[in-house]
């Protein structure tokens, strides 16, 4: 006698198995546990610290190489996170991501530590090491080709975070790029010259531009920050319906100090 089709479908149904409760230890040594299965290539896990993941495949489980989007995996500080932004499409890096990554960069490498020393003691606040939360940040400010500031309202930050940081035109952002290992032992704007004498000099244009020869130092210095500060206003006035009004009150606010 032939088996029915009601049949068929109940030894279908029972080579189905039950995956549910299996734990394993991931390679970052996580330990991880299938809370749904549905088949092979589409469970739900949970990990140690409580962080859930979805459509996984079992073999992925299985073969340890889940990845807790929690775990600290960019010079051990930053992780991706639970939510909706990627880290690549059609295998490119998004802009999203390329702005945290070099974030991070700046602050924790220690070899560009090393080539740039201005950064140093500079960190990401707590929310921002979560990908996910400044790529949303990231969504709502970003203008193509401008470059992520942390200087300009809060002159001397030390710190990245939605509050003290912005998105400016290059032309704003070297403005405030300082050459402290090319500067030597003098004030902001002054360089040596012969018989004891010294230069004012200003970079406007991308061009250097000579405002002066002084006896010290100080008066050398003095006319520089009267130049500059001006110049940061004419900038300003120029971007003014195009930048962030926190940024134009604090570029007509900016100071230049002796210790710059």
């Amino acid at each position: 006698m032939r088996p029915t089709k009601f049949a068929k479908k109940i030894k279908t149904v029972s080579k189905i198995i039950n995956r549910v409760g299996e734990k394993y230890v991931t390679n970052e040594g996580y330990s991880i546990e299938i809370i749904e299965y549905f088949r092979k290539d589409n469970c739900t896990a949970k990990f140690e610290d409580g962080t859930i993941v979805t459509c996984v495949q079992y073999n992925h489980i299985k073969g340890r190489g889940v990845k807790n989007p929690n775990h600290k995996s960019v010079l051990g500080v930053g992780y991706i996170g639970v939510g909706k932004y990627k880290t690549r499409v059609q295998n490119k890096l998004t802009k999203h991501y390329t702005s945290w990554q070099n974030m991070l960069i700046r602050c924790y490498n220690k070899k560009e530590l090393e080539k740039n020393p201005t950064y140093k003691n500079t960190t990401v606040c707590i929310e921002w090491c979560n990908f996910q939360n400044f790529a949303q940040w990231f969504e709502k400010n970003y203008i193509d080709d401008w470059a992520l500031d942390k200087d300009i309202l809060v002159k001397g930050n030390k710190v990245y975070s939605p509050e003290t940081c912005c998105f400016v035109p290059q032309e704003i952002n070297n403005l405030f790029t300082k050459s402290n290992s090319k500067r030597g032992n003098y004030p902001i704007g002054v360089y040596e010259y012969k018989s004891e004498k010294y230069r004012a000099l200003i970079r406007q244009n991308n061009k250097l531009v000579y405002l002066g020869l002084f006896n010290t130092p100080e008066e050398a210095f003095q006319v520089y920050k009267e130049v500059k500060e001006n110049h940061i206003k004419e900038v300003a006035d120029k971007w003014k319906d195009l930048i962030d009004s926190r940024v134009y009150k604090a570029m007509y606010k900016y100071q230049v100090e002796i210790t710059d």
